[in-house]
Formats: structure tokens, sequence, C-alpha cells
């Protein structure tokens, strides 16, 4: 898959916060401080576009 112009769309913690844009979706899961963020970062080669803590659980969304 070639990401071409990548952007945060939104944070969503629950089903009714769910885009509905019909575009592709790709779901990460994984506990805590195990890289999710990096890895998206380094899949579309940014540096920011998810955020990263060097504190586990400091990027937790409330």
């Amino acid at each position: 898959m070639l990401v071409k112009n990548p952007k945060f769309e939104i944070s969503a913690v629950s089903p009714k916060q769910y885009p509905n844009n019909n575009l592709p979706q790709i779901v990460l899961v994984g506990k805590s401080n195990v890289g999710k963020s990096s890895f998206v970062n380094t899949m579309i080669n940014r540096k920011s576009l998810a955020r990263t803590s060097s504190e586990p659980r400091k990027n937790k969304t409330n």
C-alpha cells in the first residue's frame, strides 16, 4: 500500500467516533509502550504524525 498524504483524522475511543469517509483503515492493537506510534511514523516516513512519548502511558487518550 502506498500512503501519499497521511494526516491525523481522529483519536476514536468508541465506535460512534469512527470516521465515515469510505477510505481504507488500518487498526493497530497492542499494550502500552510497545511501539505502535513509532511503527506508524516509520511506515509513513515521518517523525511526528503519531504522537510518541518516552514515558509509558503519557500520550494516552482520556
